[in-house]
Parts: C-alpha cells; structure tokens; sequence
C-alpha cells in the first residue's frame, strides 16, 4: 500500500512522507509520480495567491540558508558564530531531537571503535583516548531544549544552574565507545572546559550517566578561565604527553576539542550545530 502526504506550513520545508512496505519497481515509480504531482498541484495552488507567491521563494531559500549553515558549521568554514539563525532554529531542534543525529552520532563512534580496537595498547597503562563532556559524553539537550536550541545567546548563570543540577544524560553512542575502549585496556581522560568548582558535580553525573573507570577529569582552574578552549586543552594534552601518556584519539563535538599538539593520530567529531566555542 503506497500513501503519500503533504506537510505545508509557514517556515518550514515541504515534506512528502512515504509509508509502507518495500516497493517493486512498478511502486517505486508509481510513487514517485504520485509525489511529483501532489506537490506539483500544491505549488500551482500557491503560486495563484499574494501569499502563495511570497511564501515559495521563502521557504526555498530557508531550505537552502539553513542547509549551508548546518554544513558550514559543521566542517568549521563558518566561525566564531554566536547564534543559530533564527530560520534555522526549528530544524535544528529537529536534527537534535531525532534520529538523525543518534545515528551521525553512532556512525562516529562506530568509526572510532574501527581505528581503535585495530590497535594494541602497550600495556604500560598510559595508553589514552581524550573525550569532551558537554555534547560529546553528556548531552545538555534538556537545557538547550529550553533555550531555543542555540538560537538564544549563551548565559553562564542559567547553564551552571543546570549543570549543578547534574542530570544530564549520556549520548549514547559516546557511551557505548567509552564502555569499548574500557574493555580493550585504554585509558580515558575527560578534558573540559567546565570550571574546578563543578569537580564534584561533574564526577556525580558521569557517574549517573553510566561513565565508570575512567583515568582521569581535567577541568578549568581559576587561572585558566579566560584562555580559549584550544589552547587550555592544548595544554592540557601536552601535560598529558609530558607524564609519559600516549594519547592515541581525541574526540569531542568542536573543532577546538580536536586541534592543536596530542590530538592523536586519528581525531573524530561528534555534530553539534548548537553552539561555537573557539
């Protein structure tokens, strides 16, 4: 049975749903005809009204913005942004909520185990990987589900609130990798810009969120507060280096969680089009 449906409404994409079984190529035509038409049909409709004729090219172009922004951010050609674009804050929501990033999110991991588990630790218990927290082991999408999914500036006071509150899940995924390497003797060191003064609360939730055993939690001290993320984590890895660890990965979900000295060989990113941090 092949059914099709068209999803119409102010400031979003046109959407044709497809449900049901796997279809013949007779079907597999026959629906893509079927398709083709409806939103032939719906946009000759439109293109007859005042609104019809303004709403189009909108919605086009919101496709195509919003499209480039998520891409830009993501392979770190745009910078330095504060927001997300106030077009593109439903669809975000919507990539963050969904399915789609479990699995962009499960297809990091999953190439991560590949690299890692194709290698032998040494066995002298120095052997590391560096994970990000916020977005990359713990997902503050609770919060950022309040906060119009970056389209809002980012406050510190309502953020820390939050993170005393220490419930924020784990990314399954990242877990799931965590939980691997664990298993294949490597060592895990979280590095994160949170501050020493959420030591504790940080410690209490990775360990609700199923992050047991790890090697060591770096956080910001005073002095460092206002450094930015690639060089305070540069450092870091550098410290790290220096006590004789072999720093094999680093993953996180920004670029400045992978760039700079000790990164590893191989550095994996987990999506974030929330947020930008230098």
């Amino acid at each position: 049975m092949l059914s099709t449906s068209l999803d119409i409404k102010p400031q979003t994409s046109y959407l044709v749903v497809y449900s049901g079984g796997a279809p013949s190529c007779t079907e597999t035509v026959a629906m893509v005809k079927i398709c083709a038409i409806t939103v032939l049909l719906v946009l000759s409709v439109l293109s007859k009204t005042a609104d019809g004729r303004k709403l189009i090219p909108r919605l086009l172009a919101q496709k195509t913005t919003c499209g480039s922004f998520f891409y830009n951010s993501q392979v770190n050609n745009d910078q330095g942004w504060k927001t997300v674009p106030e077009e593109c804050v439903d669809g975000v929501g919507a990539y963050m909520e969904g399915a789609q990033f479990q699995a962009d999110a499960s297809g990091v991991s999953t190439a991560a185990e590949a690299y890692l588990t194709s290698i032998t630790p040494t066995g002298d218990g120095k052997d590391i990987v560096v994970f990000d927290i916020d977005e990359t082991a713990l997902s503050n999408l609770p919060y950022y589900r309040q906060h119009k999914y970056g389209g809002e500036a980012f406050n510190s006071t309502p953020f820390d609130l939050w993170v005393e509150e220490g419930t924020a899940p784990a990314v399954p995924a990242t877990l799931e990798l965590f939980n691997t390497l664990i298993a294949a003797k490597f060592g895990v060191v979280f590095l994160t810009g949170r501050s020493e003064s959420q030591r504790e609360i940080t410690v209490t939730n990775l360990y609700r969120a199923g992050y047991k055993n790890w090697t060591e939690l770096i956080l910001k001290s005073p002095e460092e507060s206002g450094t930015t993320a690639v060089y305070y984590k540069s450092k870091k890895r550098t410290e790290l280096a220096e006590k004789g660890y072999h720093i094999y990965s680093s993953v996180g979900d920004q670029w400045s969680d992978i760039t700079g000295p000790y990164v590893g060989n191989r550095t994996f990113k987990v999506p974030n089009p929330m947020y930008f941090i230098a």
